[in-house]
């Protein structure tokens, strides 16, 4: 990908369709091991002893984050360093994996607070949509302006931080939203067409058109899918306009 704002959409899903054939390749075993543990945590959230139960279901939501932390450095460690990870390793006593976990926790939480927060201080329903959409406006701008953050720490990159991450991105806010928009634009159309599919054979929902089971093995499949992509957005972002986080500096630490 180039850093220009005219990259072509057919350039940015060629690209990533090209280094999910890569993955799938150099890193079979552990894209396996990550996908199989994606569809396994989605089918232990959809039980309803566990959905019913918020705590419980977060807890669980944020267990499936962390144990696809190799896999995400596995990615970037591929994509940017060329290197190709041996196994599935959860490589807790170093400060990469440390600070991977760390960071993947934040951004886990980060996303949540839009979703509990308002429904616990806004005075009324309409003001909860407001304070909402505010918090939701808020994270995606984080984001997209850390979009470069964890990729810098998989490969270890001597300017990691979050300072630097924020002046890489500056001015590159159009390229970033169009990357992420051409990559997950099939699975809006697909989730679209087969929730429209559903409802011509008379099913309300997915789970009740093709059955409980298959629909959360889906939402597993999906949303793995989904998450190596932008995984894969990330990293190649980095490449191109990672200039600071490359390099060591004054605001190198964090």
């Amino acid at each position: 990908m180039t850093t220009t704002s005219s990259l072509p959409v057919s350039t940015i899903l060629r690209t990533v369709w090209d280094d999910l054939g890569e993955l799938s390749v150099r890193l079979r075993s552990q894209s396996i091991i990550a996908c199989a543990s994606a569809v396994f945590f989605a089918l232990i959230g959809a039980i309803p002893a566990i959905s019913d139960n918020r705590m419980l279901a977060e807890v669980f939501d944020l267990m499936g984050t962390f144990v696809l932390v190799p896999f995400e450095i596995a990615i970037c460690r591929l994509l940017i360093s060329g290197e190709a990870a041996s196994g599935y390793r959860f490589d807790i006593s170093t400060v990469r994996f440390q600070r991977m976990l760390g960071w993947n926790a934040g951004f886990w939480l980060l996303w949540k607070i839009p979703l509990h927060l308002p429904g616990a201080v806004a005075p009324s329903d309409g003001a909860e949509v407001i304070i909402s959409v505010v918090l939701f406006a808020l994270v995606i701008f984080a984001v997209l302006r850390l979009t470069i953050f964890l990729p810098a720490i998989a490969v270890d990159a001597p300017g990691a931080s979050v300072r630097n991450a924020f002046a890489d991105t500056g001015g590159h806010t159009w390229l970033i939203v169009k990357a992420y928009f051409a990559t997950l634009l099939p699975f809006i159309l697909i989730v679209i067409s087969i929730v429209g599919l559903a409802w011509l054979g008379g099913a309300h929902d997915i789970r009740s058109g093709i059955g409980s089971l298959a629909a959360d093995v889906f939402a597993g499949l999906l949303g793995f899918l989904i998450w190596t992509c932008c995984t894969i957005v990330s990293a190649r972002l980095f490449m191109k306009i990672g200039d600071h986080v490359k390099t060591a500096g004054p605001a190198a630490s964090e």
